[in-house]
């Protein structure tokens, strides 16, 4: 059997005097492949030394006087035939620093797991393959109220209804024989028993991990009683929220029902009222038709009898017995009245015929025109007519100028013992002016104001004159364009009468 120790004796001396014969850099090669070869045959650097000391005892007997610089390239030639010793020695160094840092590096991340695992609110739980709890976190301790010494090493059954737990058995038993479980790495709903024996709705995650001692599993359970309660208060309020839209849509379809028969019985209404309407307007016309030819008709014969009998006042008077000369008055006076009745119809009948197109009309031209008109009544009544500044409107010019006169007139008319005064003016509100004439008269009696508007309707009949179709004609003419009129009295004291004139464009022309 070789000896290695003696093999490499023979070999490391051949080279070593082949180096100091100048052998160059493939002796220190081979110096160090003879280090690496000690390595694999299991000899030690002081197996090295032992074998160089003795080739330089041996090579030193027949040294020249150089043997000082044989000695250095000796020296030299030994370094790097222990070279590989130092490389296998810091390596080994390198690998026991790197296991070292490993080590520690996993016990921080096991720390760092750990603590991760405590700080979880949710329950996390790990068992060995027979089920036996062996971790147990602070979030477990809050959901099931054990603590950790109370429940390592025991089954996870204590954590389970009575209903579930042979059915985890079974489970448990089949995962064991089979290394198989259909649960494993799967999130499902179940209930978990607290220590209290409260029980709870719960969500589960399963995960298993396997180490030289077996095959274990790790839990994660959540508490999900609120998000149940949460499910079922949005399904009560959905449920609530059905019945309510249901009985909402039957109320939409009974109040569908009733608007529908109410457009129904308006459209009927409407139809009916435009029918109406349309009669309405043509009896109207017709109306006004006919009382303007029975006036005309009717002055060509009163003017025959107002004539005649004033000629038989002026030839017969004094000259038959006084109840004749009584009558003869009684027929003039009658036939006087009856001739301006009928003028005032046909003006009244005008009005809705016969009137011009409106335009710009200054109301102080029209008020001054009116009191123009008016000259004769209000000198003899000694009267006060002033006004406020007056706007212009859209109007038509004649049709205010009447309506102003007739006011005016009236104001004078109905006067009580003091000399009349009239005042006129107008201000806007929104879209119409509001007109006002104010006298100091003798007033109007609350009963007649329903009546104060109507043709021939007439308060002081015997004592003052008129028709009682002034204030008509005046109605007439404001609701043709398209105002209201009322009047505020107080007896005694005086009466205002209102009416409003819409605000227009220049390009509205009412015919």
């Amino acid at each position: 059997m070789n000896d290695p120790l003696n093999e490499l004796r023979i070999q490391y001396t051949s080279t070593l005097q082949d180096y100091l014969e100048g052998g160059g850099e493939a002796a220190l090669e081979h110096a160090y492949e003879l280090g690496r070869k000690a390595i694999a045959e299991g000899l030690g650097v002081l197996d090295i030394a032992s074998v160089h000391h003795d080739a330089m005892t041996g090579l030193l007997q027949y040294a020249s006087p150089e043997s000082a610089h044989i000695t250095k390239r000796a020296a030299e030639f030994f370094a790097e035939s222990i070279a590989p010793f130092e490389m296998t020695f810091r390596g080994f160094q390198e690998s026991i620093a790197k296991l070292r840092d490993l080590n520690m590096a996993l016990e921080r991340s096991e720390k760092r797991f750990r603590s991760v695992v405590q700080a979880a609110s949710d329950a996390i739980i790990s068992t060995d393959s027979s089920g036996n709890i062996i971790s147990w976190n602070r979030g477990a301790q809050v959901v099931f109220g054990y603590s950790e010494e109370e429940v390592l090493g025991k089954s996870l059954i204590i954590l389970m209804p009575e209903r579930y737990r042979d059915a985890y058995l079974r489970k448990l038993e089949q995962a064991r024989s089979t290394r198989e479980s259909k649960i494993i790495g799967r999130t499902f709903e179940s209930h978990g028993l607290r220590k209290d024996g409260g029980e709870f709705p719960l969500e589960l995650s399963i995960a298993s991990w396997k180490t030289e001692e077996g095959i274990f599993y790790t839990g994660i359970v959540r508490d999900i009683t609120e998000r149940k309660q949460a499910e079922e208060a949005l399904h009560r309020a959905r449920d609530e929220l059905e019945l309510r839209v249901q009985e909402r849509t039957r109320e939409l379809a009974r109040a569908n029902e009733s608007l529908q028969a109410e457009i129904k019985e308006r459209r009927r209404a409407e139809e009916e009222l435009r029918r109406r309407t349309e009669d309405l307007a043509r009896a109207n016309a017709e109306l006004e038709q006919f009382a303007y030819i029975a006036a005309h008709d009717l002055q060509e014969p009163l003017r025959m009898i107002s004539i005649f009998t004033q000629l038989l006042a002026k030839h017969y008077k004094g000259r038959l017995d006084k109840d004749a000369d009584e009558f003869i008055t009684y027929v003039v006076d009658g036939a006087r009245h009856m001739q301006q009745m009928i003028e005032d119809l046909l003006t009244y009948s005008r009005v809705g015929t016969s009137g011009k197109p409106f335009k710009p009309t200054n109301c102080e031209a029209v008020f001054y025109q009116a009191v123009a008109n008016l000259k004769m009544a209000i000198e003899e009544n000694r009267a006060e007519v002033t006004h406020d500044p007056l706007p212009t409107v859209i109007v038509d010019t004649s049709q205010m100028i009447e309506l102003f006169q007739n006011l005016i007139s009236n104001a004078i008319k109905f006067r009580r013992e003091e000399l009349p005064r009239i005042h006129v003016l107008a201000k806007k509100q929104e879209s119409e002016w509001i007109f006002s004439v104010k006298d100091n008269g003798i007033g109007i009696s609350p009963e007649f104001m329903g009546q104060l508007f109507k043709i021939f309707q007439r308060e002081y009949v015997a004592k003052y004159p008129g028709t009682g179709v002034g204030l008509a004609i005046c109605r007439r003419i404001v609701e043709r364009h398209g105002g209201r009129i009322w009047a505020e009295s107080e007896p005694g004291k005086g009466s205002t009468f209102y009416f409003t004139i819409p605000v227009r464009s220049i390009q509205v022309v009412p015919m």
